[in-house]
């Protein structure tokens, strides 16, 4: 993961990215047995979006990323929250060295596409306590929703930043395998939750979400920013004029235990 790929997206992150489900949290708590006495990983933690509810689950939680930006973000809310009990790390998820058996979860969220997957399978084996999960989390995007308003998005993304997706200067990897290929390669077993979750967008709100992404970043549109912008705004009030959009979203957590 480049530690420019969301450079210039932390305000928009923080305040358009939406939370993970309670239910689905405390679904995955419940199927990996959290004794709420146990240490919890969390990699590519971004600002807290995992590591801060899950706080009063575990006695300590250490949670890390590369970009020093969102971690700074996660620390002053950690602060508002008086969450006392989490150790922030800047470094990358690959370059974390822990002793055995010292977690009792593993969770990483919506960043496992950004890490050396096969480095990330084999250490959980070591860093995890034996019977317990690496958890890893998802959610529909913009690419994979089907609502009517998606492909409108697409279409005005890719007018304007070119046909393929981009991930920060560079383009996101289509060919990568599914997570769940990864996994079972790397000889662990999966459970999947899914939690569906209607959700309702103002145009403002689309956009900010846009705008924290690692494909649509003020950074990487650059001068065409205001173009972009305005021109999303005509394509969606033309399809919608009320300005709010609505998607069934998908949140899902694939439980990998080890064999």
């Amino acid at each position: 993961m480049s530690k420019n790929l969301f450079q210039g997206t932390v305000p928009y992150y923080t305040r358009y990215r939406l939370p993970y489900p309670e239910p689905l949290l405390a679904e995955i708590r419940e199927q990996a047995n959290v004794s709420g006495q146990g240490r919890l990983l969390d990699l590519g933690c971004g600002t807290g979006k995992l590591a801060l509810p899950l706080s009063s689950f575990f006695q300590q939680i250490v949670a890390l990323d590369i970009d020093s930006e969102m971690l700074a973000a996660a620390k002053q809310k950690a602060g508002v929250l008086d969450v006392q009990n989490i150790i922030w790390l800047n470094e990358r998820a690959e370059q974390f060295t822990s002793a055995s058996n010292s977690f009792e979860l593993l969770t990483i969220g919506a960043a496992f596409h950004w890490m050396d997957r096969k480095s990330i399978a084999k250490n959980a084996r070591e860093w995890l306590l034996p019977g317990q999960p690496m958890v890893v989390l998802g959610y529909t995007s913009i690419w994979s929703g089907t609502a009517d308003w998606h492909a409108l998005v697409r279409n005005v993304l890719q007018k304007w930043l070119g046909a393929k997706r981009r991930a920060g200067s560079g383009e996101y990897d289509e060919a990568l395998d599914p997570h769940e290929l990864v996994l079972i390669n790397a000889g662990y077993t999966l459970d999947e939750i899914e939690y569906q979750h209607s959700h309702t967008w103002t145009l403002d709100e689309l956009i900010g979400n846009l705008y924290s992404t690692s494909f649509a970043s003020p950074a990487v549109l650059g001068d065409d920013k205001n173009g972009f912008e305005a021109d999303l705004r005509e394509t969606l009030l033309d399809y919608q004029n009320s300005g709010t959009y609505q998607e069934e979203m998908t949140f899902y957590s694939l439980l990998a235990y080890p064999n």
